[in-house]
């Protein structure tokens, strides 16, 4: 490894000398730091170890082999967790040092079972040629430096693995014995998840079966299980040993076995084996249909109420109710169990998740019993519904930290006391009607400075209601369905600078598409229409505000929101890594803008749209990442004068302890301008109609004090937000600081890093973030603004409630 003296000491010459002077200040205790860090990390304390006996110290696997840097990483986390238990060095970590309490004896034993364990993981991952080279190496050390005696016996063993090459699928065939399950098997052969030249694995055959299974299930055939169909694999080896085959034939396989060896594949046949019990071969249909929507537990038979029976004009169902509480058609609804009709697992489940879904049920239960006749061969379902409790009431008081509104900044911490009440079966259908109210007070410097009431109320209907059909490909795979109906209105008292009212109300569709099984499930949301009024009363130190930066007037005033948003937001996981992703288009006066009238009375008029993705290792440690960009076209105007900024209740800001952590919220931006920066106006919000943000963490644990896991992080922070800013009120003198542009995006960007302490308590985590400025765009012209007056108790810090991303 080679390094670059001058890549480093140039930035360096580029500073002034006072700069010089903090930079080796952050930069010496950054190397104390970090050597304490390894120093710690590399001592290993032992305890309870056996005197003058060998014992497992450590046991080391590395890995040879054409892959990709991650592939070999996941391999290797996977052959040590193969390793025997007794050559596992049992470590804890006690505040980052770590500790190897009660070490085993070692044995050579152990190594040979752990080959053994390796090998099968290699062989279930398509490496059927592996070599494992094992040695171990004694080292003999004192139990610290004014001890006499050598009497740690510590035992390193090194695994050194060797995959060979590894094996892929050549073909893919069907061998069924019954003519209706193979005929099934080769209708839905496109969808099969075994393809040629991927690598062979155990799972992917396994998930191959369940697949098959499933389409089994889903025409039918009710009882087929694991036991009928297997997977062989290897014909050409198995040809071989055939004493009948033909000389010739023997010939062409052993050359084929050759070509094998060099590229090693494989086929893979899918076959049933001969039935056990004939009924597993027997197709189902639905039977009778028996529904008790309000079914109760009951401990003595003498207790069970009288119940009534009838049926549903349109519904083959018999009900059986002791009361209405529920509407019958309703029920009827939600049921996919129809008489006479082919048995479908997957119609099974989707009665058994809507009805569990819905939240009027605390149980559901919903069996299947057979019945057969000579021709044919039925099930009968007895579905059974428990109701839950109509109304729940719940009190809250929260002492927190604000950030989430537009209203407050990281310097307050709030007080709120928030009642609600839900009735889980409003109309007798299930629909829940929920009612909010909330009182907030938040704390600053001037002791009360934000006073907020809030009461909203949400109707939630379990289906889309629409007055046309819309098209979401079938109607079985547009699942969770719901319709949500709100309606919202806010009172808040910012002292000194803005009474707001707000009134909000909504109608929105939610579903989600059920996808291929390899396919993530994607979630959808629509909201037509999206109705919004602000009303604003500035004080003086908003004319302030506004007289010195004349453009957030089109910010900061009263107006209407009426428009449309959508999103979609999708979720997988592979290879121990969690993907999220999500979409957002949102528009306001793009159809009602043509109305005049709305024109008149203040109209907001804008386009704004938001991409997030999200990726993070769900092992115990691991790097985590996220990704955020979102703009906001303004398009609409205010008198003769054109608007610039989106409205500050939809603006994009930065900073608090969820986005650039070494900056209070909404004190970052716009750009690297500075004119939020000046004596007159430094303690101000600032938005942007666009934003850029990358964060990068690595977390790891700590260690664990009465049950709650302490954890930490490093983490980095990089973006900004944009705007348009003007000097003058008539926006003729524009701020090009402030606005974005690709060949100022190096000088814009803010970078900040640190590192956190976090607390897990299971349902929530408290976070403590401590965080520098390590590039400050507002000091941009100095050394671009990197370690500018950096010193190390100038941080910042922030308390958050769960991960940031």
């Amino acid at each position: 490894m080679t390094c670059d003296l001058t890549s480093i000491v140039s930035p360096f010459n580029n500073m002034l000398p006072g700069q010089q002077v903090s930079f080796f200040n952050h930069f010496r205790f950054c190397l104390f730091a970090g050597v304490s860090m390894l120093l710690l990390s590399s001592c290993l304390v032992k305890k309870n170890y056996p005197k003058n006996i060998p014992f497992v110290y450590r046991t080391n696997v590395a890995v040879n082999g054409n892959m990709s840097q991650a592939d070999k990483r996941d391999l290797i986390e996977n052959l040590e967790n193969q390793l025997d238990d007794s050559l596992k060095p049992r470590i804890i970590s006690t505040w980052g040092i770590p500790v190897l309490t009660n070490p085993v004896i070692f044995d050579t034993a152990n190594i040979d079972l752990s080959k053994i364990y390796m090998r099968a993981l290699l062989n279930a991952n398509g490496y059927f040629y592996p070599t494992i080279e094992d040695t171990f190496t004694i080292a003999y050390k004192k139990r610290h430096a004014l001890s006499r005696d050598r009497d740690q016996q510590r035992v390193t063993t090194q695994f050194t693995v060797t995959t060979g090459k590894r094996t892929k699928i050549d073909s893919v065939g069907f061998d069924l014995l019954t003519p209706e399950l193979q005929q099934l098997a080769m209708r839905s052969k496109p969808n099969s998840l075994l393809r040629k030249n991927d690598p062979y694995t155990h799972q992917v055959i396994s998930n191959e079966v369940d697949r098959l299974l499933q389409v089994f299930h889903n025409n039918g055939f009710y009882k087929i299980s694991r036991d009928d169909v297997y997977a062989e694999v290897d014909t050409v080896i198995a040809a071989l040993i055939d004493p009948t085959l033909d000389p010739f034939e023997q010939l062409r396989l052993l050359d084929s076995l050759q070509r094998k060896n060099e590229n090693p594949s494989i086929n893979v046949v899918l076959k049933q084996r001969e039935a056990r019990d004939t009924t597993h071969l027997k197709q189902f249909f639905i039977g009778k249909v028996n529904v008790y929507p309000d079914q109760i537990y009951v401990l003595d038979s003498a207790d069970v109420p009288k119940l009534d029976t009838t049926t549903v004009q349109g519904y083959p169902f018999t009900f059986f109710y002791s009361s209405k509480r529920f509407k019958l058609p309703f029920i009827a609804r939600n049921v996919f169990l129809f008489p006479d009709s082919l048995y479908r697992e997957r119609n099974y489940f989707r009665t058994v998740n809507i009805f569990n879904r819905l939240g009027s049920w605390q149980n559901v239960d919903v069996s299947l019993t057979e019945r057969y006749t000579d021709s044919v061969n039925y099930l009968d379902s007895e579905i059974k519904l428990y109701p839950s409790a109509r109304l729940n009431m719940k009190n809250d008081l929260e002492v927190s930290r604000n950030i989430a509104d537009y209203l407050t900044t990281s310097q307050f911490f709030g007080i709120g006391v928030n009642f609600s009440i839900t009735n889980r079966n409003a109309f007798r259908e299930s629909i829940q009607s929920s009612t909010n109210a909330r009182f907030g007070i938040e704390l600053g410097s001037n002791f009360i400075q934000t006073l907020q009431a809030n009461l909203s109320h949400s109707i939630y209907f379990p289906r889309l209601i629409i007055p046309f059909r819309l098209a979401l490909r079938t109607e079985e795979r547009a699942i969770n369905q719901r319709t949500v109906f709100n309606i919202n209105g806010a009172y808040t008292i910012r002292r000194e600078i803005y009474d707001v009212s707000s009134l909000n109300t909504s109608w929105t569709y939610e579903w989600s598409n059920r996808r291929a099984r390899s396919r993530p499930t994607v979630n959808w949301q629509l909201t037509i229409p999206n109705i919004e009024y602000t009303r604003l009363q500035g004080k003086d130190s908003l004319a302030k505000l506004i007289a010195r930066i004349p453009s957030l007037q089109y910010a900061f005033n009263d107006g209407f929101v009426i428009g449309v948003i959508g999103g979609m937001n999708t979720s997988w996981i592979r290879k121990n890594r969690f993907t999220n992703i999500k979409v957002r288009l949102e528009e306001s006066g793009a159809l009602t803008g043509f109305f005049r009238n709305l024109e008149r009375n203040n109209l907001f008029r804008y386009v704004k749209t938001d991409f997030e993705v999200t990726n993070s290792h769900i092992s115990r440690s691991g790097w985590a990442f996220r990704l955020f960009a979102g703009f906001g076209y303004v398009y609409g105007t205010k008198g003769d004068q054109p608007e610039n900024k989106l409205p500050f209740f939809k603006a994009y800001f930065a900073g608090g302890p969820n986005s650039m952590r070494a900056w209070p919220v909404r004190r970052l931006g716009p750009g690297s301008s500075i004119i939020y920066d000046t004596a007159a106006s430094g303690a101000n919000d600032r938005f942007g109609n666009m934003q850029l943000e990358a964060n990068m963490e690595y977390r790891f644990n700590l260690t664990s004090i009465a049950g709650i896991k302490v954890k930490s992080a490093f983490f980095i922070d990089a973006g900004n937000v944009w705007g348009k800013e003007f000097e003058d009120k008539a926006g003729n003198i524009k701020i090009e600081e402030a606005s974005f542009a690709f060949n100022r995006l190096y000088k814009d960007l803010a970078i900040g890093g640190g590192t956190s302490l976090r607390f897990d308590f299971e349902f929530f985590l408290i976070r403590l973030d401590w965080a520098y400025k390590l590039k400050d765009p507002r000091f941009s012209d100095i050394n671009s603004g990197w370690f500018h007056k950096l010193e190390l108790f100038d941080g910042q810090f922030q308390l958050g409630i769960n991960l940031p991303f």
